[in-house]
């Protein structure tokens, strides 16, 4: 690609390079004007995308509108005819809701049902005999609590898997060597057993059953589907083809080239006592793989996982020290024959068969379940992580991006959920895309849109909530900053066209094997005396933006300008993972040294990187590093001695001890602890494509390489704690640099830019939260520039002000007969927007302007006129807006076209605009609809999720918003 290439494409980009969104529908509620008119919308706005989903509307006629019935297979023809139209692409979800698979043609008994295996024990005295049938699990006993969507439906079937007896060794202690396996003794479902002499002795008797998991809004009740065994896929593959691929469907998606299936977070539940995911060939499974029987080793497995794996506190620990080992190594065999069941018997034949009709998978794959996080990777076409539940952290976006870029897949984020809905400044959310694309992200998916039209008696203004009013945010409509959407997606279209360019080019692979993620970091928002942490203070002044990252703690590298990602270290066993003597996957990240830090490695992985560092690779075994387990429990694992066993009860720690030693005496090698690697990849000339002159604490960057284009992005992501700050870049290559204006498309060349041996400098100045986009074109000479000044020609201090209010106005009842014998009939609450003059004001916020008030959200328009006497010749003239309290908006100056802003730096180019003389200049201001919503007592009837997730039940707390325009407004010159 040449830069006049970058320069034309980048201008006006394409719509695939548009953020999406996730779509929220009132079952198949929605009139075909509804759809239609939201489609419309939402192009019009500039979004590239619609994923679409059911969600539960109230009181109505389920079996009519739910997920499967006749209306949702309509609307789903709409929606899919639609979108194509427009070029924009569709994702479907592979079952109702969001939260599994899920299909109404199965029920929890059949083997396509997901399963469980469940424990009910006896205790036996010391010699205590005991006879005939098993205990067997109460199937309709209370069922422990689960955070998770879904209920229990009716399970009536459970079969015995495995007896085991245990010595007691004290509470929650079991004596391993005590362990015998009876299964073989029991006739049918009975056992005559007596204890031995000594201690006292629990029997375990094991029994699988469908967790009977559910799933709505269903036309009728739709049941998760097995993960582990091959019938669930098959049960999925069978249901689509049959019965919601239908012809004209077909034919739509085959006319659309970005159809995909969305499978969206792991959310499944068991609801027995043994806590442990199952299916009917696991134990037959795992004697396969690992080589021995899991039996006998089932009392240390089960488990409670009230929310998310992460959250996993087996029953019983070894009561010997020395078994800890071992009864470690077996759960990690458990866990990675899950994961590999989960890659064979879901994603692998189910993305197979989503490509024989023409569509593409795209997963929040592993997280929130016992699987490794980064082996599935490869199996799907789109790794999706998103920003709620890491809470938008580099880190938690760097566990991912390993295997995104290792295999060339679409990385993407659900972007925007938080538990504040409609209160917060726009800034905000532009922060978390910031962050995110700073790891590799570069398909961003808002979460969410929804139409303000939905079921009569529970849809209030603004309007139908889709995902509650507790979990999400908006991104339609209903926005007084929808005005200003076309300028954003532009500016994100741009910024991720920029950021798919070619391969990206990461400087360091660290290797990371994690089956129990921690996917609770946006959740973990309670303090240490119990107080409730806003979303907004914890995202913007805590963890990452307080020298906290989670897995990778040793912050040297990131200060230096080192980029870095993770993933599991048998992706590198994989045949389509290449090591050229210089760099691992070169057509991908390239990287230029690998990392080696767990205490656990596999002798496998081990053995193919002493090959590699005899041929060149560049290895760091790093002792003592310590990461994350669990933020909310506490709780973090330091790794005293890499390498030092390996993970899964194979017998091989010897063989591995072998090698990890021969590889530590290696040249290749450099032995360190965390705060020593930099140093170490500088001694083995691995020091950074983009590394830093100095070390600074504020940027975090990103590098692209296309031909002779080096895009480097760079971020200020210090957005609430920090000044403006100068970083000095040093690229490879020699070349001109050139700099982007995401808002208006325009590539100009770059002041502050100089050559030094076979590197390019870039010198950037960023304020807090600003984004840059610059680009080395290597096909042409440095160009050497000094960074330009800034003088200030003019300040606006008193402008007119009028307020759009936006408040609730009459809704619209909306009717549809399709001829069935029925009318649909829905309520789309409408905006009255009130105009208030406040005459000439000096800026400040809304709330503390008497012609305004604390109760108003809108859109403000503020007019003042700026004189200029003459423009010298050649030179750039900024207008710098100071601050719009985060609200998104745009600039007019005179007869110039609106131009959008950066809401952390809304500073914008008029020098096209600006003419001697008087130059009247328009500034609107969108802010969030808080205020408006808070003095309606929208916020009182809302449950604040963050805080229930400790027990408490209580309603958000708004308080009153900063809005509007508050400057200081200055002209500037850039001499």
């Amino acid at each position: 690609m040449t830069l006049d290439d970058f320069r034309r494409e980048i201008a006006d980009p394409a719509i695939e390079f548009r953020p999406e969104l996730r779509w929220w529908l009132a079952e198949g509620l929605h009139t075909d004007a509804t759809l239609r008119r939201e489609i419309e919308d939402a192009h019009r706005l500039g979004f590239g995308g619609m994923e679409f989903l059911a969600m539960d509307e109230g009181e109505i006629d389920h079996a009519r509108y739910g997920w499967g019935s006749e209306e949702w297979v309509h609307d789903s023809q709409i929606v899919v005819e639609e979108t194509t139209r427009r070029g924009m692409s569709v994702s479907f979800t592979s079952g109702t809701n969001w939260s599994n698979a899920n299909l109404p043609t199965i029920d929890p008994d059949q083997r396509a049902a997901a399963q469980e295996l469940d424990v009910v024990h006896e205790t036996l005295a010391a010699g205590q005999a005991r006879s005939g049938a098993l205990p067997r699990i109460d199937l309709e006993a209370p069922i422990a609590e689960t955070t998770l969507p879904g209920h229990r439906g009716t399970i009536t079937q459970q079969h015995l898997v495995a007896v085991v007896a245990a010595r007691v060794a004290g509470e929650g202690r079991l004596d391993a060597a005590s362990i015998v396996d009876l299964t073989a003794q029991a006739q049918g479902e009975s056992l005559d057993w007596t204890a031995p002499n000594e201690g006292e002795w629990r029997l375990f008797a094991y029994w699988m059953h469908g967790t009977g998991q559910t799933a709505s809004p269903s036309a009728s009740v739709n049941y998760t589907v097995n993960y582990l065994d091959r019938d669930g896929v098959d049960a999925v593959i069978a249901y689509w083809d049959d019965v919601v691929l239908t012809p004209a469907l077909r034919a739509e998606i085959a006319r659309n080239p970005r159809a995909q299936m969305y499978m969206d977070s792991l959310e499944l539940s068991t609801y027995g006592a043994g806590g442990m995911f199952w299916g009917f060939t696991i134990a037959d499974e795992f004697r396969e793989r690992r080589g021995y029987d899991i039996v006998p080793w089932l009392p240390f497995l089960t488990r409670d996982a009230p929310f998310m794996a992460v959250s996993t506190v087996y029953h019983h620990q070894p009561a010997d020290d020395t078994d800890r080992l071992t009864v470690e190594k077996v759960r990690f065999d458990y866990v990675r024959t899950l994961t590999d069941l989960y890659i064979e018997n879901m994603l692998r034949p189910f993305a197979a068969f989503l490509h024989d009709v023409g569509m593409t998978l795209r997963a929040e794959i592993s997280y929130g379940l016992p699987f490794e996080l980064t082996r599935p990777g490869p199996e799907v076409d789109g790794i999706e992580t998103e920003s709620l539940e890491f809470g938008a952290q580099i880190d938690a976006y760097r566990l991912m991006a390993g295997p995104a870029h290792l295999f060339g897949k679409q990385y993407s984020s659900e972007t925007g959920a938080t538990t504040r809905n409609h209160m917060l400044d726009h800034r905000f959310y532009d922060q978390i895309i910031a962050t995110q694309l700073a790891a590799g992200i570069t398909k961003t998916v808002l979460h969410g849109w929804a139409s303000p039209a939905g079921a009569e008696g529970v849809t209030e203004w603004p309007g139908h909530e889709g995902m509650w009013p507790m979990f999400s945010e908006r991104f339609d409509t209903r926005q007084p900053g929808s005005e200003f959407y076309p300028l954003w997606t532009a500016a994100i279209g741009r910024l991720q066209y920029a950021l798919r360019r070619g391969r990206p080019r990461i400087d360091v692979g660290i290797l990371r094997t994690d089956h129990f993620t921690d996917n609770l970091i946006g959740m973990a928002l309670i303090g240490p005396n119990g107080e409730r942490i806003p979303d907004e203070v914890a995202y913007g002044t805590m963890w990452m933006r307080d020298r906290q990252n989670h897995w990778w703690q040793d912050l040297g590298m990131q200060d230096a300008g080192i980029t870095y990602e993770f993933f599991d270290g048998s992706l590198l066993l994989r045949d389509d993972v290449t090591f050229d003597g210089d760099e691992v996957q070169p057509a991908g990240p390239g990287y230029r040294a690998l990392i080696v830090y767990q205490s656990t490695l596999d002798a496998d992985v081990a053995a193919h990187l002493r090959d590699w560092v005899q041929r060149g690779l560049r290895l760091v075994i790093v002792d003592g590093a310590r990461e994350l387990e669990s933020l909310m429990a506490g709780r973090h694992r330091t790794h005293e001695v890499a390498a030092s066993a390996t993970p899964g009860l194979d017998g091989r720690d010897d063989e591995l001890a072998a090698i990890t030693a021969e590889l530590r005496r290696m040249p290749g090698v450099r032995v360190t602890g965390p705060s020593g690697v930099v140093a170490a990849l500088d001694d083995l000339g691995a020091g950074g494509r983009a590394r830093f002159v100095d070390d600074d604490r504020h940027v975090l960057t990103h590098l692209r390489q296309d031909g002779d284009l080096t895009v480097l992005y760079a971020y200020h992501f210090l957005y609430e704690t920090a000044e403006t700050t100068t970083v000095r870049v040093a690229l490879d290559g020699e070349g001109a640099v050139h700099r982007l204006d995401p808002w208006t498309g325009a590539v100009r060349p770059h002041r502050g830019a100089r050559r030094d041996g076979d590197r390019t400098i870039v010198e950037l100045t960023l304020a807090p939260g600003e984004v840059a986009i610059v680009v080395l074109d290597r096909s042409t000479g440095v160009v050497d520039s000094t960074a330009p000044a800034h003088v200030e020609v003019a300040r606006l201090d008193v402008w007119r002000l009028v307020v759009e209010s936006w408040d609730a106005g009459e809704p619209e009842v909306l009717t549809e007969d399709r001829g069935l014998g029925y009318v649909s009939r829905e309520v789309r609450p409408a905006t009255a927007i009130t105009h208030m003059d406040a005459g000439d004001v000096d800026l400040a916020p809304w709330a503390q302007l008497d012609t305004v008030g604390p109760e108003v959200s809108g859109v403000g328009e503020y007019t003042a006129t700026v004189t200029v006497p003459d423009l010298a010749a050649g030179a750039r003239y900024l207008l710098d807006l100071g601050s719009t309290n985060g609200g998104l908006g745009s600039v007019r100056v005179g007869d110039g076209g609106e131009r959008g802003f950066d809401t952390a730096h809304p500073v914008v180019d008029v020098t096209d605009d600006l003419r001697p003389g008087d130059n009247l200049v328009v500034v609107r201001v969108s802010s969030s609809l808080n205020n408006r919503l808070r003095a309606r007592g929208y916020y009182e009837r809302v449950p604040d999720i963050g805080a229930q997730l400790t027990g408490e039940a209580r309603t958000q707390h708004a308080i009153v918003r900063d809005y509007g325009l508050v400057g200081p407004v200055r002209l500037l010159r850039e001499d």
